[in-house]
């Protein structure tokens, strides 16, 4: 089995200076990291991982690009479904797909890091963006939505990958069938390892296979150092209500941790409850009157 962690930074460099047939593609993900990303290229990590496939057979060569703080989790997360068998059709660098996300799709690639914008908006960073989303076998898991604003009034949605729109569109049909590969058998081990964020709850563009954390927590996560990234997400995942209602535009957090980074953190650690009120300015008023406390 395989199962590591490696920075993602030197190993596309390395495949960059191999000149083979991919190298150009690999150009083109250090240019958009460029464009797109909002967090330094050395804050990424690339999880390699053992899984096996829809033929039950066995493979070492996964790999999933996130941020750092949170490769560990990620590592567990795999672990566990291949502990429980789960299949992946294949998982692949979205280099290899010129960082085209509907040729990953359309491959059906479980894949995570991409440095774009939300699908269907113009300006939004993706949480790929952020290496802090995770899509799982797009065919069994498709996109679901409104292509555009007459498809929305005449009730039209549009499906991605098409190879989904067939047996996977009904999702309750689809689970009785006991069809292999469905985001739904593994909420629970991205819920209980800190991505709790799930596209399939979602009421309008429904994305089965993304899981995600909250917009608040990534933009927190990427000013902060990777120690206190690693020890914020890591209470995160122990706790699933941290910050999952505070706005995804907050920055008041953000504002705080970038003034005194040592005394935002020992406001957390010692007082993590503040950051999991279902109120969040309640919380945010809190943590504000408790900042002007701390010295």
């Amino acid at each position: 089995m395989t199962f590591r962690i490696t920075p993602y930074e030197s190993v596309l460099n390395e495949d960059i200076q191999q000149g083979d047939k991919n190298a150009e593609a690999f150009k083109k993900v250090k240019k958009d990291w460029v464009e797109f990303s909002p967090i330094p290229l050395n804050r990424l990590k690339l999880v390699t991982f053992s899984y096996v496939d829809f033929n039950g057979k066995q493979h070492q060569n996964g790999q999933c690009v996130v941020m750092d703080a949170v490769a560990p989790r990620v590592l567990q997360i795999f672990k566990e479904l291949y502990k429980r068998q789960f299949p992946i059709h294949q998982a692949k660098r979205i280099e290899f797909f010129e960082g085209d996300d509907d040729k990953s799709m359309n491959a059906n690639n479980s894949s995570s890091y991409n440095a774009r914008t939300v699908t269907g908006a113009s300006s939004n960073l993706s949480m790929h963006a952020y290496g802090l989303a995770i899509d799982i076998n797009p065919v069994q898991n498709p996109f679901h939505s409104f292509e555009n604003d007459a498809a929305e009034k005449q009730g039209i949605r549009h499906t991605k990958p098409a190879a989904g729109s067939n047996q996977y569109i009904n999702r309750r049909r689809a689970q009785n069938d006991k069809l292999p590969g469905l985001a739904e058998d593994i909420i629970d081990i991205f819920d209980k390892n800190g991505f709790n964020t799930w596209g399939g709850d979602w009421n309008d563009s429904i994305d089965w296979q993304h899981f995600q954390t909250s917009r608040a927590l990534a933009n927190l996560l990427s000013v902060m150092s990777l120690q206190d990234a690693e020890i914020f997400f890591e209470m995160h995942a122990e706790t699933p209500a941290l910050m999952r209602d505070f706005p995804a535009k907050e920055t008041v957090l953000i504002e705080l941790y970038q003034e005194n980074p040592e005394k935002f953190m020992a406001i957390f650690v010692t007082n993590p409850n503040l950051f999991s009120m279902f109120d969040s300015a309640l919380a945010i008023r809190s943590i504000k009157e408790e900042w002007k406390k701390t010295t």
